[in-house]
């Protein structure tokens, strides 16, 4: 194998910080989300298909759900690498899956579910987060993606 050093050719390295590839992964799912939910009403007309259009907004929701998760992962993949760079890729996407995911909601109904149900998404909500601040604090979750 040739010396790259002999030639005079080196890698170049760069001394700034490093592109989180997860963040521009919930910029994509949002865009896609919001993508998805622009088809779904752009469905509503004379070629109108009841089950196309839930399943458009079931999609969008999964889109935007996957958005909100790579999100906060790169919110706390920045924690750990203070080499990353996060800012406004994680940033815009979890906007744009939170529109896209509010938009879903309230045209397939399940906002009036959530609205109705408040004290039972507000105590499921609370659980879920007090289990994902201990997952983060913990060293097992370090254990796992190693």
């Amino acid at each position: 194998m040739p010396d790259p050093e002999t030639n005079g050719l080196r890698t170049l390295r760069s001394e700034g910080p490093t592109f989180n590839t997860t963040a521009l992964r919930s910029t994509k799912a949002g865009l896609l989300a919001l993508g998805i939910v622009s088809f779904a009403l752009a469905t509503f007309g004379p070629w109108f298909n009841l089950l196309l259009g839930y399943g458009l907004m079931v999609a969008s929701m999964a889109a935007a759900v996957a958005g909100i998760w790579w999100a906060d992962r790169s919110a706390h993949e920045v924690h750990r690498n203070r080499v990353l760079t996060n800012g406004f890729y994680a940033k815009s996407g979890a906007v744009l899956s939170v529109v896209a995911l509010m938009l879903s909601a309230y045209y397939t109904g399940f906002l009036l579910f959530i609205t109705v149900f408040w004290p039972l998404w507000f105590i499921a909500l609370l659980l879920t987060w007090a289990f994902h601040r201990a997952w983060v604090e913990s060293d097992f979750a370090s254990e796992v993606r190693a």
